[in-house]
């Protein structure tokens, strides 16, 4: 087999000097590097199939949510074909100087990124409402497309050397109206912070959508900078931009930016409305409404022209902004700003050490927050809420060996950030949820505060967050469950224990299926569990269903995977009318089980039911005059 990484000699070059360009997947010939950042490296290269100039970006995912980034973008941004949207042309997973890598090949641009423009100043006018437009039309083909951006922001959009503006970087989009939530397991909010929508920050709370309209208000906040040279929001920290953003009335453009049209302040408003439903309805609209503006334009502002110079926009004080209260959606009942005194150079420090811990998530982090909780609580006091958090991720991270930890720290989180703040939430769920579902009595004496938390976690991350669904399956494992320790154990299951556990776990798959990626833990335990429930209770067209999702590849199954449980899923796709597919592995499964030690009963049910599959295969042909295949593969494509 061919190393997916190999060199590739190319002709001598002029001087006389040879060298070598490294190769991927035999094809892309890696010739410059343009740059280098915390995702992995971006290469201009050519592809020696079909001769073009391509930009390689190479990742090496530490986590399998990284690896689900690049395989986001490649699978939603390559399925938009548009002039203004960055063109994906291949994805791929290969191995580079011995470590994993993933790598994204996309077309090759020249040009300049907004947030580079926007450090040499104010563009022109006429510029910025043509380069507003063309995202504008980015975003319709997007969101025409099915796919939320969710990450829109100078950096991510490029104006090439023609004056095109292409949007890229669709590694945190999600399909719209599908899987993906706001937040992660742990309460942290993905994206950009200055340039997100209210409804991101509350994780859709409030039956509120996440869509296309939030990215119109990352829109606005975009127009807004290339209008004056200045953010919405002025806030530098994270809890002081949420509150802005949720509450906060920015400056109209006028207001920082002499001459500017009418029209353009009444567009700015529209866009950062707080409620979506305010917003323009879609970016075909925000697109005409920049052509209408840019029709009025004077000759002075038009693309070439030398523009006046603009005094310098004033920097507005921190809380210039807040001028009003809106009354969509409602402020968080909790206050984390409330405990510490603001602007304090010492505390903002501190604070920055606990935000880059736990986005480095480092080897030694345990080590390093215990010192942060020890340096918190020496400068700003163990009652600060900064303190609690950082304690709390601790407590979060060594449960395992001291749930005790997590338990000590709830009460404190509660008089100090407040029963609804994310940090409580998530760390109520967590300890009480493995507690009722794991640990020992009766499990079912949690149900009151568990169905208190779900309600909790359904307002502040949203129904379909991770922290919500996993509060329902705690609860649902422990009713379940009850006075009984939690069997883990297929061989020990019983038929009554199986009924049990579908009717509390069956509920919950639907919405863990549309919220949850494929390969989530979460997911995956429920698929089991109710997989061979169904099995136990005779239901082999639901246990097929399942086992089909768990096992796509059924061949692996057959020579590799557990034997016990390889035959309990061909059984039951042939007992759900696909015997054919059944026959087609078992041979298989049973030439590995002379190996294995203790497997002679199984090799006879294995033998006995390969039989009597057989004989149902005939009989069919026999009826039907043909040797087609069962319902089953032709149900799942197969």
């Amino acid at each position: 087999m061919r190393p997916a990484i190999m060199p590739c000699w190319t002709d001598l070059a002029a001087t006389g000097a040879e060298h070598v360009r490294e190769l991927i997947e035999d094809r892309y010939a890696l010739d410059e590097l343009l740059g280098r950042g915390g995702f992995g490296e971006v290469w201009r290269a050519e592809d020696s199939r079909v001769g073009r100039q391509v930009a390689v970006k190479i990742g090496y995912p530490q986590t399998p949510e990284e690896t689900r980034r690049f395989e986001r973008e490649a699978s939603l941004a390559g399925n938009l074909a548009h002039p203004n949207i960055a063109t994906i042309h291949d994805f791929g997973r290969t191995e580079r100087a011995g470590r994993s890598a993933v790598f994204l090949v996309m077309e090759l641009l020249q040009g300049r990124s907004l947030a580079q423009v926007l450090d040499e100043g104010v563009p022109p006018l006429a510029d910025t409402l043509d380069w507003t437009a063309q995202v504008a039309a980015a975003l319709g083909a997007a969101h025409a497309g099915g796919v939320v951006h969710r990450d829109i922001k100078p950096a991510n959009v490029m104006v090439t050397g023609a004056r095109v503006v292409k949007v890229l970087d669709f590694g945190i989009a999600k399909a719209q109206g599908g899987a993906g939530t706001e937040l992660t397991g742990t309460g942290m909010i993905i994206g950009s912070f200055p340039y997100m929508a209210p409804e991101r920050w509350t994780g859709g709370a409030n039956g509120v959508p996440v869509d296309g309209r939030a990215d119109l208000y990352a829109l606005g906040c975009v127009l807004m900078e290339l209008l004056t040279g200045t953010r919405p929001f002025a806030a530098r920290e994270m809890h002081e931009l949420l509150a802005q953003h949720l509450t906060a009335v920015p400056p109209a453009p006028g207001t920082l930016r002499a001459g500017l049209p009418p029209a353009l302040d009444a567009l700015v408003r529209d866009l950062l409305a707080k409620d979506p439903r305010e917003r323009p309805a879609d970016a075909g609209e925000v697109s005409r409404r920049l052509a209408e503006i840019a029709r009025g334009l004077q000759p002075a502002d038009l693309p070439g022209a030398v523009p006046a110079p603009a005094p310098a926009p004033p920097a507005p004080a921190p809380t210039a902004v807040v001028t009003a209260v809106v009354s969509w959606p409602p402020p968080p009942s909790y206050s984390p700003t409330v405990h510490t005194t603001a602007g304090d150079p010492v505390r903002t420090m501190l604070d920055r050490r606990l935000t880059q811990l736990l986005e480095d998530d480092p080897a030694d982090i345990v080590q390093r927050l215990t010192m942060l909780v020890a340096d918190l609580t020496e400068e700003v006091g163990a009652q600060d809420a900064l303190t609690v958090r950082a304690a709390y991720h601790r407590a979060l991270l060594v449960r395992r060996q001291s749930a005790m930890d997590l338990e000590r720290i709830l009460p404190r989180m509660v008089r100090v950030l407040g029963l609804e703040h994310p940090d409580t939430i998530t760390g109520r769920a967590t300890w009480v949820g493995e507690a009722a579902a794991f640990g020992p009595g009766d499990g079912r004496r949690h149900e009151e505060e568990l169905r208190e938390i779900i309600g909790q976690a359904a307002r502040v991350f949203g129904p379909h967050a991770v922290v919500t669904l996993t509060a329902r399956y705690h609860l649902a494992s422990a009713m379940h469950r009850g006075v009984l320790d939690r069997d883990g154990q297929w061989d020990e299951r019983t038929h009554e224990r199986a009924v049990s556990e579908r009717r509390w776990l069956g509920p919950l798959l639907p919405d863990l299926e549309w919220a949850l990626t494929a390969d989530s833990p979460l997911l995956l335990d429920v698929r089991r569990r109710l997989a061979h429930d169904a099995w136990l209770v005779g239901d082999f067209a639901g246990a097929a269903l399942l086992y089909w999702r768990l096992f796509p590849d059924l061949a692996e199954l057959a020579e590799y995977g557990d034997p016990e449980v390889a035959y309990r899923v061909l059984r039951s796709i042939g007992e759900a009318g696909d015997p054919v597919s059944a026959l087609a592995h078992m041979d298989l499964l049973l030439h590995r089980l002379p190996l294995l030690s203790g497997t002679r009963w199984l090799a006879q049910e294995v033998s006995d039911t390969r039989a009597d599959f057989r004989r149902v295969v005939r009989e069919r042909r026999r009826a039907e005059g043909t040797g087609g295949t069962g319902g089953l593969s032709r149900l799942f494509g197969r």
